[in-house]
Order: C-alpha cells, then sequence, then structure tokens
C-alpha cells in the first residue's frame, strides 16, 4: 500500500513539473482555498501562534498575516515538489545567493562551518547552496517512516550534490570528516521543537521562553566549527534570496549557548521583518517553561 502511494505521489509530482509557473500557481491558489476556507488545516494552532508572537496586533492584522502564510505555505508546498526536476539553471533562477564570498573565505581558511537556518521562506531551496559555494554540502534530517517517500524527499535533496545524513548519525560522520581534514557546510534547521523529555535549555524567542536544541552549539564547540545563519528572504512568489551571516568563526570566542541564543535571536529579527513566512503551522510553543521549572526545580 505504501509503494502504491508514493507510486500515485511521484506520478503527480511528476504531472505538476510539467506545468508552466503560472498554472502551478493557480493550483496554488486553488490550494489556499482549500487548506483555509475548507479544510482549516491548522488554522487554530497558525492564530494561536500568531496571537502568542505578536500581542501587540488586533485581530484584523492577525488575519491578515494567517492568510498570507497560508497562501506561502501552499507556494512552498509546490515548490519544494516540483524543484527535484529542476535543472541547476533554472534553480539559480529560483533563489540567488547575495554573498556565497563569506563562505568561501571560510573554506579557504579549511573551517568546518555549522549552518543554522530556520524553517522560514523556502528553506529545501537550500539543495542548491552546493552549487555556488566550494564546500561540500551535508544536511541533517530525520528519516520519514515511509521508506518509499523517504527516498524520494532524499533524491529531491540530493539533486545537486547535498549529502543527506539522519540525525543519529551526524555526529560521527562530522567527526570523520573534521579528522579527515575535509571542511564541510552542514546545514541544521536550527528552530524544531524538542520532545520534552529532550529539553535541556530554553531561550527567549518571540517574547516567550522556548526550548532549543543544543545539537548545531555543541557540535560546532567540539568541531571548532564557523557557525552562520542563512536568511532566506523571499523577494516574490517563486523567487528567493539567501544572506550569510556570520554568528562566530571560532565558537572558543563565545560564553556557553550564546550561539545557540544568537541564532533564535536572528530567525525572531527575519520573522519579525516578514512574519507570513515562518512556519506558524506547527506546535512551537506546546512545553511550559514553568512546569519544567517546577518539575527541574530550576
Amino acid at each position: 500500500m505504501k509503494f502504491i502511494a508514493y507510486i500515485f505521489a511521484y506520478s503527480f509530482v511528476w504531472l505538476l513539473h510539467l506545468l508552466p509557473e503560472r498554472i502551478l500557481y493557480l493550483l496554488s491558489d486553488i490550494l489556499y482555498l482549500l487548506m483555509y476556507h475548507v479544510a482549516g488545516y491548522r488554522k487554530k494552532v497558525v492564530y494561536r501562534n500568531l496571537e502568542k508572537a505578536f500581542p501587540e496586533y488586533d485581530k484584523s492584522e492577525i488575519s491578515r498575516i494567517a492568510k498570507l502564510f497560508f497562501h506561502h505555505l501552499s507556494d512552498l508546498m509546490l515548490e519544494s515538489a516540483v524543484s527535484h526536476f529542476y535543472s541547476e539553471s533554472l534553480a539559480l533562477k529560483k533563489i540567488t545567493y547575495k554573498n556565497p564570498e563569506l563562505l568561501n573565505e571560510l573554506y579557504g581558511k579549511g573551517k568546518q562551518v555549522m549552518a543554522v537556518l530556520g524553517h522560514y521562506g523556502n528553506w529545501e531551496y537550500m539543495s542548491t547552496l552546493g552549487l555556488v559555494i566550494d564546500y561540500p554540502v551535508v544536511a541533517i534530517y530525520k528519516p520519514l517512516r515511509n521508506k518509499y517517500f523517504d527516498k524520494m524527499v532524499q533524491k529531491n535533496r540530493n539533486t545537486f550534490g547535498v549529502i543527506t545524513v539522519p540525525m543519529d548519525k551526524i555526529a560521527r560522520k562530522l567527526i570523520e570528516y573534521h579528522k579527515s581534514n575535509t571542511p564541510v557546510l552542514t546545514l541544521n534547521l536550527g528552530d524544531q521543537r524538542p520532545r520534552y523529555h529532550q529539553i535541556q535549555y530554553w531561550t527567549k524567542f518571540m517574547g516567550h521562553d522556548t526550548p532549543m536544541f543544543l545539537g548545531t552549539e555543541r557540535l560546532a564547540r567540539k568541531l571548532d566549527a564557523a557557525v552562520v545563519f542563512l536568511k532566506i528572504r523571499k523577494l516574490k512568489r517563486g523567487r528567493y534570496e539567501m544572506e550569510a551571516e556570520l554568528i562566530c568563526e571560532s565558537p572558543k570566542d563565545l560564553k556557553p549557548f550564546e550561539i545557540t541564543n544568537r541564532h533564535a535571536a536572528i530567525l525572531e529579527d527575519l520573522i519579525r521583518e516578514e512574519p507570513a513566512y515562518w512556519l506558524w503551522s506547527h506546535k512551537r510553543w506546546k512545553h511550559s517553561y514553568e512546569k519544567y521549572k517546577q518539575e527541574h526545580g530550576n
């Protein structure tokens, strides 16, 4: 059954990629209507998150941002689906890289790089990063339960040479690169919500105590890797821009947790600049800091 679902999905995506861009975005408009007005897909979660993040906004402004978000989510779903079929030249028309020289300078110094990004803009387009920088690009991912869909997603990300490594194997893999003096740039989504039993650190994010994974910071310190944040801005429909911002060239220069605090702050600034392009449909503030303090005594 899983294989049949995979064949159906792949065939549908293949047909989608044949469509002219204007027709693809017409379908996106229809998908928006279905998600927002008919199915109400995670609508309550989106509104709750927006109200929590922007208590100063009135209902009409929250509604405006929510509708823009669902329009963007529809675009994102279709863009990500068909990107597997892009040629290199077409892919580089979809996203421009503002300052790849920053990353190439770090490569010239032989530095490992931990590149943090958020679920903002179209993060899947980072699969093209290896086309414009000297580094081999490694992406951390969580395997899907359906092995056929997992293979399809990984093939999509591998199209332009990205090396995908499961979360539970990334530390060992990066240590291997480090020991063999092979500088790589590792992509990691830094705004995912830890499970309750995994929480080890909280930071202020969008005005709220928010649990954060510490994997990026720990690996950076272990490897003495430079840390950058990749800001992906949406310029218009189907067109994005990436700008790299250096957090540190050596983690030794920063206090404990400062890397995590800084990448959370950069993402917050990006979200406040254009709120509609962050992934508001996930329960980012599901866990209670007050409950955590009571249970852990800190």
